[in-house]
């Protein structure tokens, strides 16, 4: 599969909820939903080159199709492209949405600039085109954990009270504002 159809997909399932999803922003999750389906399935989601350029990871067919949007958000998608998308890759694509989607263009190239990124261990300024290795790219997100992993939002401490033998929480009585 290409990135574009990948990109085009992100832009079909993001493009109503996200009004920044600008070029920058697709090429970045892109690179997430690159590493992620590399770390899961242990092949890459999609055959085009990523390649390190000054604001991070970009995939440049996806940067070409859609540079003429300079930094405005993009809506247009294929329809017809959509259903190209397996169902192993669909979990991915919204799996990065949801982990990554909230993020910023900015905050994204900042994520993709950490020491020991792929991007940092092959990118080198004024030399521009230089590809960021698939190898590279599964070995930092064998890491990264599960895009779907629950994680707790609080632990026990955080809340005042205690579990009755049924595992209900129940609030001290000076908390409780409603009289039965």
């Amino acid at each position: 599969m290409d990135a574009k159809t990948v990109a085009n997909y992100m832009i079909y399932i993001m493009g109503d909820a996200f009004d920044d999803l600008t070029n920058m922003k697709i090429n970045k999750l892109l690179y997430y939903a690159q590493g992620h389906y590399l770390n899961k399935f242990g092949k890459p989601l999609f055959d085009d080159r990523i390649e390190a350029w000054d604001h991070g990871p970009v995939v440049p067919a996806v940067y070409h199709a859609y540079k003429e949007y300079g930094d405005r958000p993009i809506k247009d998608y294929d329809l017809d492209a959509v259903s190209q998308i397996s169902p192993e890759a669909e979990e991915i694509l919204y799996g990065v949405a949801r982990k990554y989607g909230n993020y910023t263009a900015s905050a994204l190239r900042n994520k993709t600039h950490a020491v020991g990124s792929p991007w940092d261990q092959v990118y080198c300024s004024n030399v521009p085109g230089i590809e960021i290795p698939l190898s590279v790219i599964r070995d930092f997100f064998s890491t990264a954990g599960d895009l779907n992993q629950e994680t707790k939002q609080f632990k026990e401490d955080d809340f005042i009270g205690y579990r009755d033998k049924d595992g209900i929480l129940v609030l001290p009585k000076e908390w409780d504002d409603e009289e039965i």
